[in-house]
């Protein structure tokens, strides 16, 4: 059988396999491998148990992972094959594992993300998956930003060790009501603060001063990382989420730019971002400050709960 489930030994392989996929250079080609290492790393993953491979020829050509949500009842399928694979039997075959999976532990949804055009999306809706959602890729390629300051109160300041729980209460406040988001544990946010595509000081709060009584929250934060790309680094704008309490108050593009500042002087030769398609507001600030669409993903869903038991 072409498919197996993930063990030690394949590592090597994957790293190689998915190294074939993406456009890291010569250069960047260790960082990226190791970045991946550490995304198969974190300890929730089970890798053993979420994780399957495709294997052709005692080659990998393909690899599903799912990632399990317990506290939404969903299973997001990471899912990527061979281009000469793609949209065949065999995905179809790596697809129906990780759905019957995801059934055996409950979830009621599957996501699966692609980009828009894949040839693969016809695969996924024949398969009962149906779009749920679309974000766009933004690019950011200008030289220098514009000037920008933060407001009376508001000052901007690195994550620091001990940060883990603001930074997770943040996360979870500002995104609570977003299309697909988890709440993130402590646990988590300390594992990818320390991951290498992202620093500690690129990690910023935007705190907020009250005199009476005297103290500060959070407002907001920017969390960036750092990703090779064939030409050198490309800065990310991983998250941005401003707090409940004070949206509203125009605090988003000053975190936005403290951001990008960070993110220029960790050498970063230009700047990307991936927003949901129905944020107006979000997309227009974005805009405002120079960044133009480069492409777009589509989320594609599938109703475990409703799903024909003989697709699996």
């Amino acid at each position: 059988m072409p498919i197996v489930t993930f063990t030690d030994g394949h590592l090597p392989a994957l790293l190689d396999f998915v190294e074939t996929l993406n456009d890291w250079g010569q250069h960047g080609r260790e960082l990226g491998r190791k970045i991946f290492r550490e995304f198969l790393d974190q300890p929730w993953l089970n890798l053993e148990g979420n994780c399957w491979i495709l294997e052709v020829q005692g080659a990998v050509k393909g690899f599903c992972l799912v990632h399990r949500e317990p506290p939404i009842g969903r299973a997001v399928l990471q899912m990527e094959v061979d281009p000469s694979l793609a949209g065949g039997p065999l995905e179809r075959e790596l697809l129906t594992i990780a759905v019957s999976q995801s059934r055996k532990w409950d979830a009621k949804i599957a996501h699966l993300c692609l980009p828009a055009g894949s040839s693969r999306s016809a695969m996924v809706e024949g398969y009962g998956f149906t779009l749920a959602r679309s974000y766009t890729n933004m690019l950011w390629t200008e030289d220098q930003l514009p000037p920008w300051s933060t407001a009376n109160g508001y000052h901007v300041r690195s994550f620091a060790p001990g940060d883990e729980e603001l930074l997770t209460q943040a996360q979870n406040a500002a995104f609570s009501e977003s299309w697909g988001f988890c709440p993130n544990t402590v646990e988590q946010i300390k594992y990818r603060a320390d991951m290498s595509n992202t620093t500690h000081q690129g990690i910023l709060f935007l705190f907020h001063r009250e005199e009476e009584p005297r103290r500060e929250e959070p407002a907001g934060y920017c969390w960036t990382c750092l990703v090779p790309v064939s030409q050198g680094l490309r800065g990310i704008i991983g998250m941005i989420g401003v707090v409940p309490a004070f949206r509203g108050r125009g605090v988003s593009k000053s975190i936005l730019l403290a951001g990008m500042d960070y993110l220029q002087t960790a050498g970063a030769g230009d700047i990307g971002l991936e927003v949901d398609s129905s944020n107006t507001p979000a997309i227009r600030l974005y805009d405002s400050v120079g960044f133009e669409k480069t492409s777009e993903l589509h989320w594609f869903e599938l109703d475990l709960a409703r799903l024909n038991t003989g697709n699996c």
